[in-house]
């Protein structure tokens, strides 16, 4: 018995895959459906540009149907019929007891247009925390249609995508998809009681960055940290910045390189050996990952970490706080570095400058471990390259239509298309 393909849709705020995070997850995710076989669709509010502040509510695509590279994009856009309500919303949202006022409101102005973006779908699968409130949307479209909704959270517990708005969203869904256990508990613990599957995330096989070429163009001769992520707080860039400068003070010939986007309140410093870079291209990512001695993102909290996994196909150790999903993605820390004092209540490790440069300098003083760690976190990320990863998906959308409508769509499975369900 031959498996019917799906068709699915993908719901996300934005989708502008060369910014990374989600937008790039949702492209890969999209891609790899496809090439089994699948009909997918994404259907956001934004594909042209990464919205600001209330571009959420404002923003209309001027096109009606897109493609980004190789992905059908269907905008969700608003008539402008709706601007004063979405005003009002926009008051309502920002204040807690009228939360669930502003969900009706949106679901009321988005009706028509969600109907007819996820008309004709299989399952409809969100992705993302719930403030942007176009996942409300696809939930009502899913009731509507009566398909199934299934819901990737990307929650990291106790820092992001846990509020009481989040909890309202994630309530709608008919099975949760989860990056680990430890987020898979934590929604049981929530008192959940649709499926859970832990399906992981996926990652690219690639490792053909130039280091050569990065190092010439940045003019880099010695060893250098790389961070990759947003340059907030909470990603732990401030944290490595005052790090990075006791570690200068002892070696001079270590450079750090930083890329990611700026948040408006991480001020730009002036530091000696810092190569601060801005959004950039795969192919110049690749070439620093080639190029680093090693990966520090010290973050406060993680929902998987897919760039410790990136850092492992080129071997290269990485570096970050003794946080839960950390200890259980990369063998309790033999595959990373994993430092500062956990506080598993808050879901965090304390970690000062002082520890951390103490704990770079070490490493960076010891070819062999950097060795050692790098190929171990090679090892783990094997677990999570998209061929893989991506039947884990296959087979819980199989699995969501399957309890949804009572219908056996698929035949066998081996072993690597099953999820792993966390009861």
């Amino acid at each position: 018995m031959t498996q019917r393909k799906l068709k699915i849709a993908i719901s996300i705020l934005c989708f502008k895959p060369n910014t990374g995070g989600q937008h790039a997850h949702a492209e890969q995710l999209s891609q790899h459906l496809q090439k089994r076989g699948h009909d997918v669709v994404v259907v956001a509010r934004a594909a042209t540009r990464v919205p600001r502040g209330r571009d959420y509510l404002f923003f209309n695509e001027p096109d009606s149907i897109l493609t980004v590279n190789g992905v059908p994009v269907r905008p969700l856009k608003f008539s402008r019929i709706w601007l004063p309500v979405l005003w009002f919303l926009g008051k309502c949202i920002v204040r807690p007891h009228l939360e669930g006022l502003a969900v009706k409101l949106y679901q009321f102005v988005s009706r028509k247009a969600a109907r007819n973006s996820f008309a004709g779908m299989d399952v409809i699968h969100h992705v993302g925390e719930a403030s942007p409130l176009n996942g409300f949307a696809a939930a009502a479209a899913a009731k509507h249609w009566r398909v199934p909704f299934v819901v990737q959270p990307t929650c990291h517990p106790h820092h992001v995508g846990d509020s009481p708005l989040d909890v309202r969203l994630f309530a709608n869904a008919d099975r949760l998809l989860v990056h680990t256990k430890y987020e898979a508990d934590y929604f049981h613990q929530k008192s959940f009681r649709c499926p859970i599957d832990v399906v992981g995330n996926g990652i690219e096989d690639r490792a053909d960055g130039d280091a050569k070429r990065f190092r010439t163009r940045f003019g880099v001769a010695g060893p250098f940290i790389l961070f990759i992520g947003r340059k907030d707080r909470q990603k732990g860039y401030l944290l490595l910045l005052d790090a990075f400068k006791v570690i200068r003070r002892q070696r001079p010939d270590i450079s750090l390189v930083c890329m990611g986007p700026t948040e408006s309140t991480a001020r730009q410093q002036e530091i000696e050996g810092l190569i601060d870079l801005d959004f950039t291209s795969e192919e110049l990512k690749h070439d620093a990952l080639a190029a680093c001695t090693c990966l520090c993102t010290p973050s406060e909290g993680e929902s998987f970490g897919l760039v410790y996994m990136e850092a492992g196909r080129y071997g290269k150790p990485a570096v970050g706080r003794k946080v839960a999903v950390l200890q259980e993605l990369l063998n309790d820390g033999a595959a990373a570095l994993l430092l500062g004092v956990p506080d598993e209540a808050r879901n965090r490790a304390i970690l000062s400058p002082e520890a951390l440069a103490a704990a770079l300098l070490k490493l960076l003083s010891d070819p062999k471990e950097c060795h050692r760690i790098g190929e171990n976190c090679r090892a783990v990320s094997e677990r999570f390259l998209w061929p893989r990863v991506v039947k884990k998906f296959e087979a819980s959308y199989y699995e969501a239509v399957n309890d949804f409508k009572g219908i056996d769509l698929v035949s066998t499975r081996s072993s690597d298309d099953t999820t792993s369900r966390s009861k």
